[in-house]
């Protein structure tokens, strides 16, 4: 999983285990001239993203935002961003979160939260 930085701890309060699974699915095509279906692999991908996940109450997350020890990331619509969000958070739809990894701090723990 080097699209996720090693040296960081994920820590997620919402739905990014769904997106890390959906990212790490491959889809194996049938074979030429097979009229089988397309064969989706990688199922166990959830569980294993679910098993590396923390969850952590809101007073531990904000006392870690708060310490500079963790960057907490929105990841709602922009449209829900613009609406209301913690102070100081980042916002990154969850949509997008994968591929925008790079652009958080290195060495902190992201939070995610989606409410």
């Amino acid at each position: 999983m080097t699209t996720i930085r090693t040296a960081a701890t994920l820590v997620a309060a919402c739905a990014f285990v769904s997106s890390v699974a959906s990212a790490q699915m491959k889809v194996n095509p049938a074979p030429a001239g097979s009229s089988a279906p397309l064969t989706v692999t990688g199922q166990s991908a959830a569980e294993q993203a679910m098993a590396s996940v923390r969850r952590i109450s809101e007073s531990e997350a904000m006392r870690l935002f708060k310490n500079g020890s963790a960057v907490i990331v929105d990841v709602r619509s922009n449209e829900q961003f613009k609406l209301g969000h913690i102070k100081g958070a980042v916002n990154i739809p969850r949509s997008q979160l994968v591929a925008r990894l790079k652009e958080l701090p290195a060495g902190k723990l992201i939070i995610t939260y989606c409410a």
